[in-house]
C-alpha cells in the first residue's frame, strides 16, 4: 500500500463503495457516497473531484487497472492535485495493487443467492459484503516550500562561462531504482571517475567547467533560472540522464536518446550521435562483422562485471520532454540539452521499480556516452572547431536529403486532389531544413572562430542554399512527373496567413514573469503539448505568427503526425493570441 502525494492529515472511517473508474458522473448513478470511502481505478485527482468535492465522500482507495493484467501485484505511485481549486481541500488516497483492488471489488459486488444444492444458484441476488475502512494520515507541508539542487564541480583550467551541466532528478518515491536513482548514480559515478582520471594524470583537466546537478525534476530548474537567469549565459550544454539502468529484456525497453528540438539547433546533436552511435554499433552483434574478423559478439564491448551481456538497444529520436533537459531548452534559457531516457517502462512509478530489474552493463554504457560527450566538449580547443564544423555540415546535408526524401514520399502517397497542398508543404519543409542546418552550423561559433574561419563557415552555409535549391527543383520535377507534366503550384497567401505575417511576437517581462504567466495558459487549442511548447520557443521578436507556424509545421511533418500530432495555422495563431492575452508575450512595435 502507498499513500498518494498531497494527501492531508486526518483520521477517517467509512463504508467502502465501488465506483468503477470514479472519474465520470455515470460512475455514481444510484450510489450515495457521502460520508463513505470510494474504491476506484481512475486517476485519484479526478476521483477526488467527483467523489469527495462534488459528492461528499471521505477519501479514495485506488488500484491501477491499466497495468493490472501484466502486473497484478504492482502498487503504483500516484498523486492528488498539488494545487486544489479555491475553497477545496484534498482528503486522502491510498494506492493498492490491482489484485487487491479486484478482490475488494468482488467482495463488494452483489452475487446470486446460494442454495443447498452444490453448484446451483437460487433466484435473486444478495448484497455484497459491507467493508468498513479506517484511514489515518500524518502529513506535513512546508508553509513556504523551496526547491533544492545538490551541486558538484570539476573546475576547468581556463574557461568558466561555457559550463557542461550534467543532471539527474532525485525526488522520486521509495521505489525508484531506474527512475531516477539510475541517473543520480551515473552522475555521481561520472564525477568520481573523471576526478580520479584527472588526479592520476590519465586525462588532462578540461578547459571548461563541468557541473553536476541532482535536482527536483524540472521544477528545481524552473525556479533556479527564474531567480538566477544570468547563470544560463555561463552554460554550454545540458546532458540529462533519466532512467538509464534498465535491464532491457524486462519489458522490451529501448534506451532513447533525444536530439535537441528544432527551436534549439546545436552541434550537440552531432557530438552525441557520433559517440552514441559508436556505443550502439559496438555493443550489437553483426553476422558479416564476424566474418570480417571483427571481435564478436561486440566489437567495442562495454560490459560490467556484475551486469548482463545483453546488446545495447538504443535509438536516437526526435525531441521529447518530460525530464530536466526541458528547462534548459526553453527559449529564454537558451541552453541546448538532450536526455537519455528508456521507454517503454511498465515498472515506472511503482513498487516494481526496484533493483531486480536493473542492469549494471546498461548503466555503464549510458555513463560512457554522457562522460565522453562532456569531456569532448569541455576540452574542445579552437583548432578542433574545423573538424567539428565539417561533421555538423555533413549532418546538415543529411537532414536536407532526409527532408527531400520525406517530402517526396508524402507526395506519392496522397490523392491527386491533395497533391498541390502537399507539394507546398514539402517545399516549406526543405526551406525550414535549410534554415535549421545553417543555424546548427552557426552554433559552433560559440567555441571561438577567427575572421578567416568565420568566412569559411559562411561558405559552408552557402552550400546549404545551393543544395536546397537543387532539391526543391527536383521536388518540382517529381510533382510534374506524377501530374502528367503539370508544373508545381506557387505559394499563395490567404487572408488568414497575410494577417499572421503581420504579427511579430516577443517575450514579455523577466524570465520569472514569463514562466509565471505562460503556465496560466490552459488551452492549447488541440496542439500536441510539445508543439505548443515549440510555438512558444520560436517567439523571438523576429519571426511572425506565420513564420512560427511554418517551422512548427515542418517539424511535425519531418517526425510525422503520429509522433507530434497535427498542426494548423489557426491553432498556432490562437495559442499565440492566448499568450498575448496572458501577458507572457507581446506584439513587437
Amino acid at each position: 500500500m502507498a499513500i498518494a502525494d498531497y494527501s492531508c492529515s486526518g483520521t477517517w472511517e467509512g463504508e467502502l463503495i465501488d465506483v468503477g473508474t470514479g472519474t465520470n458522473d455515470a460512475d455514481y448513478e444510484g450510489k450515495d457516497v457521502k460520508g463513505k470511502i470510494v474504491l476506484a481505478s481512475g486517476f485519484p485527482g479526478g476521483v477526488m473531484n467527483q467523489a469527495v468535492w462534488n459528492r461528499g465522500a471521505l477519501g479514495v482507495v485506488y488500484y491501477n487497472a491499466a497495468r493490472g493484467i501484466s502486473h497484478p501485484d504492482q502498487i503504483a505511485w500516484t498523486s492528488l492535485r498539488s494545487r486544489p481549486p479555491k475553497d477545496k481541500e484534498n482528503m486522502f488516497a491510498f494506492s493498492i495493487s490491482y489484485r487487491a483492488g479486484m478482490e475488494l471489488k468482488q467482495r463488494l459486488a452483489p452475487r446470486p443467492k446460494p442454495v443447498p444444492v452444490p453448484g446451483a444458484f437460487g433466484e435473486g441476488m444478495v448484497p455484497g459484503e459491507k467493508i468498513v475502512v479506517r484511514a489515518k494520515v500524518e502529513a506535513q507541508f512546508e508553509e513556504n516550500p523551496k526547491q533544492w539542487i545538490v551541486e558538484g564541480w570539476i573546475r576547468g583550467t581556463k574557461i568558466h562561462d561555457q559550463q557542461i551541466v550534467l543532471t539527474a532528478h532525485a525526488q522520486e518515491e521509495k521505489y525508484s531504482a531506474n527512475d531516477d536513482n539510475s541517473g543520480c548514480a551515473n552522475v555521481l559515478e561520472i564525477a568520481r571517475a573523471l576526478v580520479r582520471l584527472i588526479q592520476e594524470g590519465k586525462i588532462a583537466r578540461p578547459k571548461r567547467d563541468i557541473r553536476f546537478w541532482w535536482v527536483n525534476e524540472i521544477s528545481a530548474e524552473y525556479e533556479y533560472f527564474s531567480v538566477h537567469a544570468e547563470e544560463a549565459k555561463k552554460m554550454l550544454v545540458n546532458l540529462n540522464q533519466d532512467m538509464v539502468g534498465a535491464k532491457q529484456s524486462v519489458g522490451s525497453r529501448i534506451q532513447h536518446i533525444t536530439r535537441t528540438p528544432w527551436s534549439r539547433p546545436s552541434y550537440l546533436n552531432t557530438v552525441m550521435e557520433s559517440i552514441a552511435g559508436m556505443v550502439m554499433k559496438g555493443n550489437s552483434a553483426y553476422l558479416s562483422a564476424g566474418m570480417a574478423g571483427t571481435p564478436q559478439p561486440y566489437s567495442k564491448a562495454i560490459l560490467s562485471k556484475l551486469g548482463t551481456r545483453e546488446r545495447y538497444g538504443a535509438e536516437i529520436v526526435p525531441y521529447f520532454d518530460s525530464s530536466d533537459h526541458l528547462v534548459f531548452n526553453e527559449s529564454v534559457i537558451g541552453v541546448p540539452g538532450i536526455t537519455l531516457t528508456n521507454w517503454p517502462d511498465e515498472n515506472i512509478h511503482s513498487s516494481d521499480d526496484d533493483l531486480w530489474q536493473m542492469d549494471a552493463t546498461q548503466l555503464q554504457r549510458n555513463a560512457f556516452i554522457v562522460a565522453a560527450t562532456a569531456v569532448y566538449l569541455a576540452s574542445l580547443k579552437p583548432e578542433d572547431v574545423r573538424a567539428l564544423a565539417l561533421q555538423v555540415r555533413a549532418d546538415g546535408q543529411r537532414s536536407l536529403n532526409e527532408s527531400y526524401h520525406r517530402a517526396t514520399n508524402l507526395l506519392t502517397l496522397v490523392a491527386p486532389a491533395d497533391r498541390s497542398a502537399v507539394y507546398l508543404k514539402g517545399a516549406n519543409l526543405l526551406e525550414q531544413a535549410r534554415l535549421r542546418a545553417g543555424a546548427t552550423l552557426d552554433s559552433v561559433r560559440v567555441f571561438g572562430v577567427d575572421a578567416k574561419a568565420g568566412a569559411e563557415l559562411e561558405q559552408l552555409k552557402a552550400r546549404f542554399t545551393t543544395a536546397a535549391a537543387n532539391l526543391l527543383g527536383d521536388l518540382g520535377r517529381n510533382y510534374a512527373f506524377l501530374s502528367g507534366g503539370t508544373s508545381p503550384p506557387a505559394a499563395q497567401f490567404g487572408e488568414e496567413e497575410k494577417a499572421m505575417a503581420g504579427k511579430v511576437p516577443e517575450v514579455a517581462g523577466t524570465v520569472a514573469e514569463y514562466f509565471d504567466k505562460r503556465q496560466k495558459i490552459e488551452n492549447y487549442f488541440g496542439l500536441h503539448p510539445l508543439m505548443a511548447w515549440e510555438t512558444f520557443c520560436f517567439v523571438d521578436g523576429k519571426r511572425s505568427y506565420l513564420d512560427i507556424y511554418r517551422v512548427v509545421r515542418a517539424e511535425v511533418q519531418m517526425a510525422g503526425e503520429w509522433y507530434y500530432g497535427k498542426v494548423t495555422a489557426r491553432q498556432v495563431a490562437d495559442l499565440l493570441d492566448a499568450a498575448v492575452k496572458a501577458g507572457a508575450v507581446k506584439m513587437k512595435q
